[in-house]
């Protein structure tokens, strides 16, 4: 890209690597120049991402290389992958840094935390616009090492210790996989562009499946899979402006790797599976243990566990156009939920017992059920979604659909209103009915830059198929274990589930982890 105006795609980390260096310079300064410092490169950081939209949308897609030696080490990619995913950054950062100019308001080091916190910014910003695996393995690392300073900004809490630990541990070892990676690409396709490597894509005499699954491997530890999950529900100790970025946008790393080499990760049956295998698992076991957690904090991180597995399933059912959605829908909601959850003092998580609706509210719910699932097929029909042209993204909504279930089952007790019942239904079908009109723009929007969803092949269908009778189960143990706690046999149940049948304990032995355990709830 010749235009003068192409390096507004790399503003944004600019911005936030400024203001990192100038907090962190001035932390003898008040601590209010710290907050006027990385408040003016927050919006100059989200103007940047502005600018980069307007001009992607008239020039589009093309990759920024420096000039002379350092071509092959500093190129930025301009696409429909990196401008929007630099565009949320921007906005969660300055969000998260307004928050904190408040959340820590009186705090000493507070002009040491927003140094940390535009340090990890500008990390994750060179991050989704590198257009070369070398600077994308640099950024991929600053990322990490900057949240782990983040993690530890109380340090003498045992438990953010133990956690910053594990999460240190499993960070190295998603590096050492996307390092590996990046070499074996290198080797293998002659280039270290990332543009170039999935053109090469389809060259028969290539074999890419090693290091595909090596990618597959990165991204799975980076976005806290199972079993290698129980850090990310351990690292509330930290601020809650932390936990919001964690949540909101470090996390999401994983997916976006498989989302930037999309090409390459579709080409590769073992690589798909895997991630459709691991990331249904994972969203299945942060769908449940979920219900058990006693905290608002827990829950939340129990949910985006969840929802990074199924954002990895989207990836494996070769649904990327509908994962890049998923990942700008989660952080704007995952941001908001963590960022308000200081100031909620009561939740009604529904955990208490549950009265069997009446036989008149059971057909009027059958009904209801009825209506969302019309509503949801009609409306496939409409966009020309249909089961045999797209069957990902239809499984994916029929998932969405026992969402809709729960959300309408819940409505229907006996100490709910008729209103709520009323709400709760409308709800449904129109959340039913938008279903494939985003996805529809999804596919318009990105499936530019990432392979569109087609036919799956019979392993995936199978573990498709297979996904779909277990989330329905999910859905009636979600309806149904809240109001069977006077059973013996489902506390028991309840118990192990809420340890999460103490996978994370035994990892913990694994790693030879030291410090104060996480006690069992009981």
């Amino acid at each position: 890209m010749t235009s003068p105006f192409a390096i507004l795609i790399i503003v944004s980390p600019l911005a936030w690597t400024a203001g990192g260096l100038i907090c962190r310079a001035g932390t003898d300064y008040r601590q209010e120049s710290a907050r006027r410092v990385s408040l003016a490169v927050g919006v100059l950081a989200l103007l940047g991402a502005i600018g980069a939209v307007e001009l992607w949308s008239f020039a589009g897609s093309a990759t920024l290389r420096a000039a002379g030696a350092l071509a092959d080490v500093l190129s930025f990619r301009i696409d429909a992958v990196s401008v929007p995913m630099s565009l949320l950054i921007s906005f969660v950062g300055v969000v998260v840094v307004r928050f904190s100019h408040s959340y820590l308001s009186g705090d000493h080091s507070q002009a040491r935390f927003l140094a940390c916190l535009c340090q990890t910014l500008a990390a994750v910003s060179l991050l989704v616009v590198a257009g070369n695996v070398y600077l994308l393995c640099v950024a991929w690392i600053a990322m990490s090492l900057s949240l782990h300073r983040l993690l530890l900004f109380y340090p003498e809490r045992p438990r953010a210790r133990l956690a910053a630990r594990k999460k240190f541990f499993v960070a190295r070892c998603s590096d050492l996989a996307l390092l590996v990676a990046s070499v074996m690409l290198v080797a293998r396709t002659g280039t270290a562009d990332i543009a170039e490597i999935a053109s090469r894509v389809g060259d028969p005499s290539l074999d890419l499946t090693a290091p595909a699954m090596w990618l597959v491997l990165a991204a799975l530890l980076k976005s806290a899979q199972f079993p290698f999950h129980g850090w990310l529900a351990e690292v509330m100790e930290a601020p809650t402006p932390v936990s919001a970025l964690l949540h909101a946008g470090i996390v999401n790393a994983g997916g976006f790797l498989m989302i930037r080499f999309a090409d390459l990760v579709s080409a590769q049956g073992p690589a798909l599976y895997t991630l459709l295998f691991i990331g249904g698992i994972t969203a299945l076991f942060g769908s449940l243990a979920m219900l058990t957690q006693r905290t608002i904090k827990g829950a939340l991180a129990h949910s985006t566990m969840a929802q990074m597995g199924f954002m990895l399933l989207q990836c494996g059912l070769g649904a990327f156009s509908s994962a890049m959605l998923h990942i700008l829908a989660h952080s704007l909601y995952k941001a908001h939920a963590f960022l308000a959850s200081g100031s909620v003092v009561d939740v009604a998580r529904g955990n208490g017992s549950q009265a069997t609706a009446p036989p008149l509210r059971l057909a009027l719910l059958l009904m209801s059920l009825a209506v969302v699932a019309v509503v949801f097929f009609a409306w496939s029909l409409l966009v020309g979604m249909t089961l045999a042209a797209k069957p990902a993204i239809v499984g994916l909504g029929a998932i969405l659909v026992f969402g809709s279930t729960h959300l309408v089952v819940q409505s229907c007790r006996e100490d709910r209103s008729k209103l709520v019942f009323i709400r709760a239904v409308m709800t449904a079908t129109v959340v039913a009915g938008l279903y494939f009109t985003l996805q529809a723009l999804a596919a318009l929007v990105f499936e530019g830059a990432v392979p569109p969803a087609g036919p799956l092949d019979p392993v995936q269908t199978g573990l498709m198929v297979l996904m779909l009778v277990t989330f329905g189960v999910v859905t009636v143990l979600q309806w149904y274990l809240p109001g069977a706690q006077h059973s013996t046999r489902w506390r028991s149940f309840w118990v192990h589930l809420s340890n999460g049948f103490y996978v994370n304990q035994l990892i913990n032995q694994f790693m030879a982890l030291r410090g104060r355990p996480t006690r069992p709830q009981r």
